[in-house]
């Protein structure tokens, strides 16, 4: 419950302390006066954006500070979940600097304006002219049917089964896009593999069969020439070995005269031995030297395989290119383990799906079962606000795919004269008759859902007389229950409160001021006397003032 509202420096408010009490208060004042801007300074500790430009007096900062009474709430885990101190008496503070930056506090701890708006929405519900314009709205309706059906825990479990179904469909959409993307590819990828596959590559055969095929195009020029060297150094009718062994011999003869002839002569030994030696190895390979027609054939054939893959996969090694045929390979590997994701994702698609559609089926049963209970509760509080013959019925539509708010759709129907056809509210409910509405759902609500307070922003809109009699009768009825505050214009409604805060302007020689204060019961009825009689206070409207109240 709102124990006092404090305010310093907001809009025409230069600073306000109001206490307000259980039960039913209203707020009257002249248009114009600051009735609506009280509110949005509250609506500031309710975690409201800000603007710098509500600053009074632009160069101190705005401080908004609210206390609400929290001993009838089981709120205590909000603040150890956020490691928040908590008090049954809780203060929510708001501050706007003159250079534009907020910051909020509960229990003077500092917190972000997300979990100010959270607390917030525990606490207070405001219910403006704009609100009710919501009761053509489908996803107001439908939420309202939520909260009264009482299946918080299945709309948590579906809307998280809807989630993850959703983020699935946009993954499978995304896969299968992607998989047919490649489905072109992979026909092309399996023709490249296949060709390096059937090549049989290994690293080093290129180099080995250009030498190979150099050999063998050049057997017969290579024999020849070995040939012809072993014949110059040991094989020849006249040939180094033997020209050299002759030297030995003539040389052999004088060095025993010449003791430098014999140094020379092992020189020469040694030469002649290495010559004979390399004579030997040149034999050897000439031996190996064989020319092979068929042979050269199958490595000029292997040749071209080689180079012609080399030219169109653009590398110039056997190893870039074993290395390219292992790349396609992987790529093919992945697309083949795409589909295989694909069906199984398929598959938890269908099961996430299915899952989907129980748990909308189980919110449907809940959403019929809680219809007749609201059209009963809303008609009855209808008849009671002057609409004997207005009928409210409920309908509900069937998807043929699941939403985030399940299978339905809903549709408020309305008609408020007796024979008149059912139509959606949109279209046949005048602003009066949409205000009753709302305020017979907000009675409706306020026994289901505890929100402790309850604000009511002029939502007496088009009606009058004895109708406002019976709004006013509604409100202080709630108020058994919540906390009740409505601004208002209207004297029916005002005589039924219990207690009464008037909004006035006071203008200084610097600017216009708005202040609040409590009436007595002296200034309640001078109040309620002016509201009925146009701004005039006369005997009878004092009379007629004090009727009003005497009747609560």
């Amino acid at each position: 419950m709102l124990l006092s509202l404090k305010v310093t420096n907001y809009a025409l408010i230069e600073r306000l302390e109001i206490d307000l009490f259980p039960g039913f208060t209203v707020i009257t004042g002249e248009t114009g006066a600051g009735k609506s801007i009280l509110l949005g300074a509250l609506g500031l500790v309710l975690g409201n954006r800000a603007e710098t430009n509500v600053l009074m007096d632009q160069s101190i900062k705005c401080v908004v500070e609210a206390i609400f009474d929290l001993s009838k709430m089981k709120i205590q885990s909000f603040f150890l979940e956020n490691d928040l101190d908590y008090q049954d008496e809780t203060v929510l503070r708001r501050e706007i600097n003159p250079g534009g930056k907020t910051r909020a506090f509960i229990n003077d701890t500092p917190v972000n304006l997300n979990l100010l708006k959270e607390i917030g929405g525990f606490l207070v519900d405001i219910h403006s002219q704009h609100d009710s314009l919501l009761l053509s709205n489908a996803s107001f309706q439908l939420e309202l049917i939520d909260e009264l059906a009482l299946h918080d825990l299945l709309l948590t479990s579906y809307k998280s089964a809807f989630h993850n179904f959703r983020q699935l469909t946009k993954e499978l959409d995304s896969m299968q896009k992607l998989a047919l993307e490649k489905s072109t590819d992979i026909d092309y990828f399996k023709f490249q593999f296949e060709e390096l596959e059937k090549a049989k590559l290994s690293v080093g055969e290129y180099e080995e069969l250009k030498i190979k095929y150099e050999m063998l195009t050049h057997a017969v020029d290579l024999r020849s020439g070995l040939l012809g060297a072993i014949d110059f150094l040991n094989e020849g009718d006249v040939n180094a070995a033997g020209l050299m062994k002759e030297t030995l011999f003539q040389l052999n003869k004088f060095d025993k005269i010449l003791p430098e002839v014999e140094l020379l002569t092992d020189r020469l030994n040694s030469c002649h031995i290495e010559m004979k030696d390399i004579a030997k190895e040149l034999s050897f390979l000439e031996s190996k030297i064989y020319f092979d027609e068929n042979e050269l054939v199958n490595v000029e054939s292997r040749l071209d395989l080689l180079t012609q893959l080399q030219h169109k996969h653009r590398v110039s090694t056997n190893t870039e290119l074993i290395n390219l045929r292992d790349e396609i390979l992987a790529k093919i590997q992945k697309i083949d383990q795409s589909e295989y994701q694909i069906e199984k994702l398929v598959n938890h698609h269908k099961e996430t799906r299915s899952l989907v559609i129980k748990l909308a089926q189980d919110l449907r049963t809940g959403r019929n079962s809680a219809v007749p209970i609201i059209e009963k509760s809303v008609s009855d509080v209808l008849v009671n606000l002057g609409m004997p013959n207005a009928r409210f019925q409920i309908q509900f539509d069937a998807l043929m795919e699941p939403e985030s708010t399940g299978l339905d759709k809903v549709k408020f129907l309305f008609c408020a004269n007796k024979g008149g056809q059912l139509e959606e509210i949109a279209k046949v409910a005048s602003g009066g008759e949409l205000s009753r509405l709302m305020l017979a759902i907000k009675n409706l609500v306020s026994g289901q859902r505890y929100t402790p307070t309850l604000i009511f922003d002029e939502i007496d809109t088009g009606v009058s007389g004895e109708i406002a009699s019976k709004v006013g009768r509604i409100m202080s009825g709630l108020s058994a229950k919540v906390q009740v505050i409505s601004i208002t214009h209207l004297p029916q409604i005002a005589g039924k409160a219990h207690q009464h805060l008037l909004v006035y302007k006071i203008e200084d020689s610097d600017r216009t001021k708005s202040e609040i204060i409590q009436l007595n019961d002296n200034q309640r009825i001078d109040e309620i006397a002016r509201m009925l009689s146009d701004d005039t206070i006369t005997e009878a409207s004092r009379n007629a003032a004090k009727e009003l109240i005497k009747s609560i």
